[in-house]
């Protein structure tokens, strides 16, 4: 027996040193050859709650209110950016241009009488409106010397020149600076001294008194036409009291 006790002591030496050697929980696998002992019961698997397992709520749980997460606020747009004004180029200044200086043959308050030397204004008969065979007279009658000067009252344009024999004779018509025409008729023959386009000053001879187309003695036949001579809407007015007015203001020639 005292060898068999010491061979029972020594392997439970053994067996200790190994269960040791092994750790914790190795002594139950070793004892039953790596499974477990007969009426061992296994250890109770841990519950876990409700919200472990399926991250639901326990009963009984206040249901926790989730705060909704805040809307990102909208980012404010952009202001179109204002195009830069562009700059008002600075207004010139107009040019004013300086009137160019009146010649004299248009100075408008130079005039003259068209008759140089001795004439008569006649009678009745000579006068604006007087009865014609089928017409009225349209101007003022100046009686004198054949071959005195006829001269530009004003200064103007030649507009027409030409002759006819049963009436006017040699005629000129002048128009003036003013807009208004003047004629001259029964000139001489062979005296007009300008064309029709001329540039008239005042006091220019134009031609001579004289005795042809319908006349029965030397004279000047003198009409003021307003708004042109012979054309639409033209008309002649009484020369006379133009022709006084020229009187006064002396001789240019």
């Amino acid at each position: 027996m005292g060898f068999l006790d010491t061979r029972l002591r020594r392997l439970c030496c053994v067996v200790i040193a190994a269960g040791a050697l092994a750790g914790p929980g190795a002594s139950s696998a070793l004892a039953g050859g790596g499974g477990a002992s007969p009426g061992d019961t296994p250890a109770p698997k841990p519950k876990l709650s409700a919200d472990q397992e399926s991250g639901g709520i326990i009963p009984g749980q206040v249901k926790p209110k989730i705060k909704p997460k805040p809307k990102p606020k909208p980012k404010p747009k952009a202001k179109p950016k204002a195009k830069p004004k562009a700059k008002k180029k600075p207004k010139k200044k107009p040019v004013v241009k300086k009137p160019k200086p009146v010649p004299p043959a248009v100075a408008p308050k130079t005039a003259t009488f068209p008759v140089v030397g001795d004439f008569t204004f006649g009678d009745a008969d000579m006068r604006f409106g007087a009865k014609r065979s089928g017409h009225v007279h349209q101007g003022q009658d100046m009686s004198g010397a054949e071959g005195l000067p006829i001269v530009a009252p004003i200064a103007g344009e030649i507009s027409w020149s030409s002759f006819q024999d049963t009436g006017a004779g040699y005629y000129l018509v002048l128009r003036g600076y003013d807009g208004r025409d003047y004629v001259f008729m029964h000139l001489r023959k062979g005296s007009v001294r300008v064309h029709i386009g001329d540039a008239v000053h005042v006091g220019q001879r134009l031609g001579d008194l004289g005795n042809t187309g319908h006349s029965t003695g030397p004279h000047l036949h003198f009409e003021i036409w307003v708004g042109g001579w012979y054309e639409k809407g033209g008309h002649a007015i009484d020369p006379l009291p133009q022709l006084r007015a020229w009187q006064k203001l002396g001789r240019k020639h």
